[in-house]
Formats: C-alpha cells, sequence, structure tokens
C-alpha cells in the first residue's frame, strides 16, 4: 500500500520592476498583491529600479512595468486576468506542453490555454482530430471570463477548421447556453460560432438571443447574430 500523498501542486514565485513614475505599475502591482493574498502566487519580489538600476541590465528589461512570473515575462499595463492566466500555465506541471514531447494525448485545458495563446494553433487542431473530444476543452477556455483575448482569437480559428463538422454540431446545446453568459464576449462568440455549425438546429437560439439584444440595443450582439443567421440560412437552402 502506498501512504504517500499527493505532493500539491507549488504556486509560482513573481518579480516584477517598477518606478516610481511609471503610470501603469500601481494597477499591476495591486493585481500581484490579490493573487500573493489569494495563494496564486507564492511569493513577489518588487524592485525599483530608480534604487536598484542594476536590475534593468540583469534582466534585460526595457520599459517597466515588467512581470515575470515562472518563465513567463509580460511587460506593459497588465489584466489581472492576463496575470492570473500566466500562473495557471506555469503552476501545470513545471510547464509539461514544452516536455511531454511524442506524448500529445496528454493534453489539458491549461495545455491549450498556453497554446492557443501563443500561436500554436496546429497542434490544438491536430489533437481534435484525433480525439474530437478534446473539443471540449476548447469549450471550457470559450465559457471562462478569464480567458484572455490572444486565447479567444486561437479557438476562432479552431472553428474555423471545424466548421460544419458532425461534431462541431453536437456543441448546439453547449454554445445555446453560452448565448445567455452574463459577459457579453462569451454571448457574442456563442453567437458567432452558432453561425458556423451549418444546422438549423442553431437557429432558435439565435432568435432568441436576437429578440433578447434587441430589447438591450445591443448593436454589436445584433449584427454578430445577424451575420449567423443568414450563414445558416445560405449553408441550408
Amino acid at each position: 500500500m502506498n501512504n504517500q500523498s499527493t505532493k500539491p501542486l507549488q504556486a509560482p514565485k513573481a518579480t516584477m520592476l517598477l518606478s516610481s513614475h511609471c503610470a501603469f505599475c500601481p494597477s499591476v502591482l495591486e493585481s500581484l498583491s490579490k493573487m500573493i493574498k489569494s495563494g496564486e502566487l507564492s511569493s513577489l519580489e518588487v524592485i525599483n529600479l530608480e534604487q536598484t538600476p542594476d536590475a534593468m541590465q540583469k534582466y534585460k528589461v526595457r520599459s517597466v512595468p515588467w512581470v515575470r512570473i515562472d518563465t513567463y515575462e509580460l511587460s506593459g499595463s497588465q489584466t489581472l486576468e492576463a496575470l492570473q492566466q500566466r500562473a495557471k500555465w506555469a503552476m501545470n506541471d513545471n510547464n509539461h506542453v514544452e516536455k511531454q514531447g511524442e506524448h500529445e494525448g496528454e493534453y489539458t485545458v491549461a495545455d491549450f490555454d498556453f497554446l492557443l495563446s501563443d500561436g500554436q494553433v496546429n497542434k490544438v487542431i491536430k489533437a481534435i482530430h484525433n480525439d474530437n473530444n478534446k473539443i471540449q476543452m476548447v469549450m471550457n477556455l470559450l465559457g471562462d471570463t478569464g480567458t484572455i483575448l490572444s486565447t479567444r482569437i486561437g479557438i476562432g480559428v479552431v472553428f474555423e477548421e471545424f466548421a460544419g463538422s458532425d461534431f462541431i454540431k453536437s456543441l448546439i446545446p453547449d454554445l445555446g447556453k453560452l448565448t445567455k453568459h452574463k459577459d457579453s464576449r462569451i454571448r457574442a462568440d456563442a453567437f458567432h460560432y452558432l453561425g458556423m455549425t451549418a444546422d438549423s438546429t442553431a437557429i432558435p437560439f439565435l432568435k432568441a438571443g436576437l429578440k433578447d439584444s434587441l430589447n438591450k440595443d445591443d448593436e454589436e450582439i445584433i449584427e454578430i447574430i445577424n451575420d449567423s443567421l443568414e450563414a445558416l440560412t445560405l449553408t441550408n437552402t
């Protein structure tokens, strides 16, 4: 009998470089402080370049704010969500996406998150071709309010690759649920991807969303829904 307990994942360490006259540094520092309090980071080293100018050369930094979370570096103004995403990547088995090599079947949601954001969408598409069920991990990211723009752009490429396929059509109920999400970005994406299903069963979700959006006078969502309805009309005539 194995009495060894599973060792919990260690939260990553963070380093931040700032200056006293940096406009964006206070908000980034506040976000990192929140992550320390929540346990998303194990430690935070803050270096003021005006007091420690050698740090700029040491870290090869040209501007502040600059943040490193384990191996992930960010510069300029950052949202809390972007910082949290890098922390998730760092906690994902010490970046096993880079180390797993031939074991691509072992991808996790965090792996897909990294690959989609990093412009390696082809690896995600290959994994889904090998196992259609992995599209559910993309759906998890689609419905996550913490998913950043670069990942969402990658998700769009995935849906374009598999537009009209049977397993994309099977996602219509899940996409329909996302059309009622409180986050307008997620609703917009869901309406857009329903138009890629090439299946008339998506139309009721779009019409319901159109009625709701007209009541709210949400012009951007209305335009997306009308585009999707037009696409479905063309594919079903």
